[in-house]
């Protein structure tokens, strides 16, 4: 997104200088927002910071499936990889690559539980399903251009609710993500195991995050277009991207929720506050379960680097302006590796790895998207998750990168 940051940069300063007409539409009622559910599909997703009964009720759901899937016993020992996937726009090539290095390696796990945001939530479903769609991967993050994601409005976007065009990157996801891939992650849902994705609802100001296996096993007429949403929804810059619209039921009406990225909220996440995970221990304590001999281990990947990124900056506004966006998201990002750390430090048998785009690494292009760039942020992905001694177990401090 970092390259993103001085086109949004010149949109904030326009926005002040020009009055520019709204878009209809019909937002759901303020005290409706927090209860309004997607149509024939309750249960599908949960707002940060609002407790929700039914993700409770299918993390529980996922060991007893997951157990049930490997053949164990409730008292066997489990030993289970996570996967969280950040932001980072074209910078997705090194998550792309570090997976495909990964399997190449020989010792790429099964996750049992994979999250994404933004360009992570692009990844996510086929980093979920597993191995056999790197492919996609690399085809996606290598060989597609801006062209492929984005078109520009030119002036029209005076009267628009972004400044590019997203149709491109529309028709990509629904190219790749089919009715087969759709069938896999159902598939995968059913034998324990859990893929969620982020957007931010602008209306409500929240975190949401979907449950997309659960959307996926939902067997509804609208699942597949409901999917690909969200994955737009989770990597539409706002205002550079236009934002998603999302059709919602509220007391017995139909209304739109305005859904953009999710790194607007948060650029990681595991469980963004929509269960609480002291009172789900007590639980497990509590009852026959063997909460405490299943062995859990986390990989955080930064599709970006982390870290102070010192510059010599232009005295321009829209410099400053990108400049200083850039470095919010950077603090954004150390904060949620920070956060993650500390929900896996509390966890009994946990373990935490991160890894991230090198500090090294000198931006071979500032064009967004430009395929040659990004097939050297791929390579360098590919080689580290090849070696398998990328991944560092405490989160980036002073003094580090």
């Amino acid at each position: 997104m970092a390259k993103f940051s001085g086109i949004l940069g010149s949109l904030v300063i326009l926005l002040f200088s020009t009055g520019c007409a709204s878009l209809p539409r019909n937002p759901v009622p303020l005290d409706s927002q927090l209860s309004a559910q997607i149509p024939g599909m309750p249960d599908i997703r949960a707002m940060s910071g609002q407790y929700s009964q039914a993700f409770e009720d299918d993390v529980f759901k996922t060991e007893q499936q997951y157990r049930e899937f490997q053949g164990l016993s409730p008292t066997d020992e489990l030993s289970v990889s996570m996967l969280v996937l950040s932001g980072g726009a074209d910078d997705g090539a090194f998550g792309a690559g570090l997976l495909t290095g990964w399997t190449a390696s020989g010792n790429r796990p099964e996750f049992v539980l994979v999250t994404g945001v933004s360009t992570g939530a692009l990844i996510a479903p086929f980093a979920f399903v597993g191995s056999e769609f790197d492919h996609v991967l690399e085809g996606a993050y290598t060989r597609a251009t801006a062209d492929n994601v984005y078109r520009p409005r030119w002036i029209s976007f005076l009267w628009k609710d972004a400044f590019l065009d997203t149709a491109p990157l529309a028709r990509l996801v629904e190219r790749y993500v089919t009715q087969d891939l759709l069938d896999k992650v159902a598939e995968a849902h059913q034998q324990g195991r859990r893929l969620w994705i982020a957007t931010t609802n602008l209306d409500a100001d929240r975190l949401v995050i979907w449950n997309m296996g659960a959307i996926a096993q939902s067997q509804h007429s609208g699942a597949l277009e409901l999917f690909r949403k969200v994955m737009l929804a989770s990597s539409s810059i706002p205002g550079v991207f236009p934002p998603v619209m999302i059709e919602v039921e509220a007391d017995g009406r139909i209304y739109d929720e305005m859904h953009v990225d999710g790194g607007v909220k948060a650029q990681l996440f595991v469980n963004a506050e929509v269960l609480n995970l002291e009172a789900m221990r007590q639980k497990y304590r509590a009852s026959a379960s063997t909460f405490r001999d299943i062995k859990r281990t986390l990989y955080v990947v930064r599709n970006a680097k982390v870290g102070p990124e010192p510059e010599q900056v232009e005295r321009k506004l829209s410099v400053i302006t990108g400049k200083s966006l850039t470095s919010l998201l950077n603090s954004m990002a150390r904060s949620d590796i920070e956060r993650i750390y500390q929900i896996t430090q509390a966890a009994p048998n946990a373990e935490f790895y991160w890894v991230s785009l090198p500090v090294e690494y000198i931006p071979q292009s500032l064009r967004p998207f430009d395929p040659v760039a990004m097939r050297k942020i791929y390579e360098i992905g590919y080689e580290l998750g090849l070696s398998g001694d990328a991944w560092r177990e405490h989160p980036p401090g002073l003094g580090q990168h």
